[in-house]
């Protein structure tokens, strides 16, 4: 079968992606990337003697997406297959006729990147992991789909919503937070077993959630407001940025919170909405462009990275979108 090289994102969706893609070509080599460095992880990786190159749940920016194209096109031209999974918005001027040159592309927006690779191998695996797919749907907030609603059917659910608390909790803690834990995850999922089959994962859940209710009070003393958006500049963990985002919303009654996470170079930036009218995806990849950022994602959830000396600019720019 030759070599795999698999990068996924390394939230739990990307987790149980990655997992399944797992399932289909046992012994990948896997990595975790995201939106905004998977074109320097294709350049240092992909050219590599990689018979197969998969990738799941890595949304292409505007920014990046012709240099990925033209990386990729370099590598299908040396031999290699090439697999993308995705759910999320295609930027402007990239539609799938670009994307028309890899061998497998299954992009939807209606189900998460977990749904997607299970029901692309499913002849192939055994039918009980329709649970990693259930896992990644319930962690991305995409379980109302008809497959999963469905796949919901056939198991306890009480045992399922047990298994993913657990995956999505448990790597908010330091312990399991990091990449090689997060493959060893990715790694126990594909060989049949259970979140809290991992030990030491069950109590880092708890621990996970006893922190999120701690900071929640952390974030109605510090957060701060302009306009529709509130925002907190630094959080204690990288792991909390989701919900600190939506706690900054809540806290201050605005429709959209930040979170903002400081690196030396740049800003990492999480957004979160309690309104659901608004495409968090599209809001960020515009307001990341005037401040010579990049960003996007989900209609409900998005992110961007920034200059550090651009914050107050992006905000003003997140008001005048909303």
């Amino acid at each position: 079968m030759g070599r795999t090289l698999l990068l996924t994102h390394a939230d739990c969706d990307g987790i149980c992606a990655g997992a399944l893609a797992l399932c289909a070509f046992p012994g990948s080599d896997m990595f975790f990337t995201k939106p905004v460095s998977i074109l320097d992880d294709i350049r240092e990786n992909g050219h590599k003697d990689y018979n197969r190159i998969v990738i799941c749940d890595i949304a292409l920016t505007k920014r990046d997406a012709n240099d990925i194209i033209r990386e990729l096109k370099e590598i299908k031209s040396k031999g290699a297959e090439l697999l993308y999974f995705d759910h999320h918005p295609l930027p402007n001027g990239i539609g799938k006729g670009k994307l028309s040159f890899i061998d497998t592309v299954v992009h939807s927006k209606k189900a998460c990147a977990s749904e997607l690779v299970y029901r692309h191998f499913k002849n192939q695996l055994p039918m009980e992991r329709q649970w990693i797919a259930i896992y990644g749907a319930i962690g991305d907030y995409m379980d109302s789909t008809p497959f999963i609603k469905e796949g919901l059917l056939n198991w306890d659910r009480r045992t399922i919503y047990f298994e993913v608390s657990t995956l999505v909790m448990g790597i908010k803690n330091d312990e399991f937070g990091h990449y090689d834990s997060k493959r060893l995850i990715a790694q126990t999922l594909a060989k049949g077993k259970n979140p809290s089959d991992i030990p030491g994962m069950a109590q880092a859940a708890k621990d996970a959630v006893n922190r999120e209710l701690r900071l929640y009070q952390f974030v109605k003393k510090n957060a701060k407001a302009v306009g529709k958006v509130a925002y907190l500049e630094s959080i204690p963990s990288f792991g909390f940025r989701g919900p600190t985002a939506l706690f900054a919303a809540t806290t201050k009654n605005k429709p959209v919170g930040v979170c903002i996470y400081k690196r030396e170079d740049h800003f990492d930036v999480t957004i979160r909405t309690r309104d659901t009218s608004l495409k968090l995806g599209k809001i960020a990849e515009h307001a990341a462009e005037t401040v010579k950022g990049s960003g996007g994602g989900l209609e409900g959830a998005a992110g961007a990275r920034i200059p550090k000396n651009s914050l107050q600019a992006f905000l003003r720019e997140l008001n005048k979108i909303i």
